[in-house]
C-alpha cells in the first residue's frame, strides 16, 4: 500500500511539471539566469516586461536602456545633479540587467571597483586614506544616480562629515565655527586620501598660511617672536582648526591658554621667580586685561616688534627719559595726561595737594617707568602697587602704605615720603 501511494505521488508531480508553462529562464538557452544570487524581478516574472517579442524566439533590441529602466526606477534620476553614467544612457555600465551575485546587480563586489571602471583610482590610494574609501563603500557619501547636492553627495558636505565626526561640529548657537567649515571640510581635507596626516591637502604648518598669510608673514619678520608660534609653527597649539566656544577658535579661554605655558619659573635679574601663573592666581588685585581674562589686551600672541611681545611700545629700562610714545602700550587704556600734567585735582588720586606725583616720577630725564612701582599682572596691594621692585640684581622694597586721603612709601630709592590729597605735606 505504501509503494502504491509513492508511485501515485510521482505520477502527480510528473503530470504537473509537464503541464507547466515554460519560460526563457527555464529553457535550455537561458537557464543560467536562475543561477544568480540576486535575480532582477522581471527575470523571475516575465521577460516580456523588458523585451518585445517580434517573432518565434525573436526580440527587439532595447533602444534606450535608461528610459526603459526609468519606467520602474523613475525615482533614481529626479534630482538636480545626475551622474554622468546615468545621463549617458546606459545603466549596464554599472549593473547587470538580469541579476548578479552582488547587491543591486553591481558588476563588482566592492562599490569602489564599479566606480573605478570610470574614475581614476590613484587619488584614493595615498598614504592616509579616508575610512569610507578604505572600506570601498563610496555610497556612504555619494549617491549613485542623482542628488541635489554638489558632487552627488547624499547630504551637504558639512552634514555628511559631522555625521561621523560629531566632535568637530561647532554649528551650535553659542559656538564659533572656523569659517572653512561653513563651506565644507574639503577646503582643508581631501575626502578620499592624502599624503598628509588627517587627509589634509597640505602640511598643517603650511595650510593655515593659505588663508592667514598676513599672520605667518608677521611671525617670520617680527623682532620679538612668541616661541610657541615661531619655533613650532603649529597654530593648533592654541587654536582648534574646526571651532570653539571662544573667539578666534581658541581651544580654551584666553587666560587659561596663556597660563598653560606661562606657569614655569621666570627668574628675574634679582634671582627671584616671577612665575606669571602664581602671580595671577595668588594676588587679589588684577590688572584690567588679566581681570577680563585676556592677555592680548597688552600682548600680541603671534609676535611683536616691541619688548615682551607687547602690542605697542613700553620701556625696557628701569630709568628712561620721558617721551609719550614710549608708553603707547599703557596709554591705550590709561589717560596720557597722567604723565604730562603737573597740577591737577581730578586726574589722579596719587597727588600731594594738586601736585601730580605720576608726573614727578615719570616726566623727567631719568624718569621711572610704570613697572618701577606697579605690578603689570597682579598684586595684593591696591592699584597693583608692588611689594618689591626688581632693580638690577636686587629687589628693592616699595614700603607703600595707603591712607584715606593719601599714603606713604619708603622704597630703596629714596627716604620715606608721605602725600595727602586734601592737605599738601610740608617739606616734600
Amino acid at each position: 500500500m505504501k509503494l502504491f501511494y509513492a508511485l501515485l505521488a510521482v505520477l502527480f508531480l510528473f503530470s504537473f511539471a509537464g503541464g507547466a508553462e515554460k519560460s526563457c529562464v527555464t529553457s535550455e538557452c537561458h537557464k543560467d539566469m536562475k543561477d544568480y544570487k540576486v535575480i532582477h524581478a522581471p527575470v523571475d516574472d516575465d521577460c516580456l516586461t523588458c523585451h518585445e517579442k517580434t517573432g518565434d524566439h525573436k526580440f527587439t533590441k532595447i533602444a534606450n536602456i535608461n528610459e526603459h529602466c526609468n519606467e520602474c526606477h523613475d525615482d533614481q534620476t529626479d534630482k538636480k545633479n545626475v551622474h554622468d553614467a546615468v545621463s549617458s544612457g546606459d545603466c549596464t555600465d554599472c549593473h547587470f540587467s538580469h541579476g548578479g551575485d552582488y547587491k543591486a546587480f553591481l558588476k563588482h563586489k566592492r562599490i569602489d571597483k564599479v566606480c573605478f571602471d570610470c574614475h581614476d583610482e590613484d587619488p584614493m590610494n595615498k598614504k592616509f586614506v579616508h575610512g569610507p574609501n578604505a572600506s570601498g563603500n563610496c555610497s556612504l557619501c555619494h549617491e549613485s544616480h542623482s542628488s541635489n547636492n554638489k558632487f552627488l553627495l547624499v547630504e551637504p558636505m558639512k552634514v555628511i562629515c559631522t555625521r561621523c565626526h560629531s566632535d568637530k561640529d561647532f554649528s551650535g548657537a553659542d559656538q564659533k565655527m572656523h569659517s572653512p567649515m561653513k563651506e565644507g571640510c574639503s577646503k582643508c581635507h581631501s575626502p578620499h586620501s592624502s599624503g598628509h596626516e588627517f587627509q589634509l591637502i597640505a602640511d598643517r604648518e603650511k595650510l593655515c598660511s593659505e588663508c592667514h598669510k598676513k599672520i605667518t608673514d608677521k611671525v617670520d619678520s617680527v623682532k620679538f617672536k612668541h616661541a610657541v608660534v615661531n619655533e613650532n609653527k603649529k597654530c593648533y597649539n592654541c587654536h582648534d582648526a574646526h571651532g570653539s566656544l571662544y573667539d578666534n577658535n581658541l581651544k580654551i579661554s584666553p587666560l587659561k591658554l596663556c597660563l598653560n605655558c606661562h606657569d614655569k619659573k621666570l627668574i628675574g635679574t634679582d634671582g627671584k621667580d616671577y612665575n606669571i601663573f602664581k602671580i595671577v592666581n595668588r594676588n587679589k588685585f588684577k590688572h584690567g586685561p588679566i581681570k577680563d581674562g585676556n592677555c592680548t589686551g597688552c600682548h600680541d600672541p603671534h609676535g611683536s616688534d616691541f619688548y615682551m611681545i607687547l602690542k605697542d611700545e613700553f620701556p625696557k629700562e628701569f630709568y628712561t627719559a620721558y617721551e609719550e610714545k614710549k608708553y603707547a602700550s599703557c596709554f591705550e587704556c590709561h589717560e596720557s595726561k597722567l604723565a604730562k600734567v603737573e597740577r591737577t585735582v581730578a586726574l589722579t588720586n596719587f597727588r600731594d595737594g594738586d601736585w601730580n606725583l605720576h608726573y614727578v616720577h615719570v616726566n623727567m630725564t631719568k624718569g621711572r617707568t610704570c613697572r618701577a612701582c606697579h605690578e603689570i599682572h597682579a598684586s595684593n596691594l591696591p592699584k597693583h602697587i608692588r611689594k618689591e621692585t626688581p632693580f638690577g640684581k636686587w629687589s628693592l622694597p616699595v614700603g607703600f602704605e595707603k591712607t584715606k586721603t593719601g599714603g606713604s612709601c619708603a622704597p630703596g630709592c629714596h627716604k620715606e615720603y608721605s602725600y595727602d590729597r586734601n592737605k599738601k605735606v610740608k617739606g616734600l
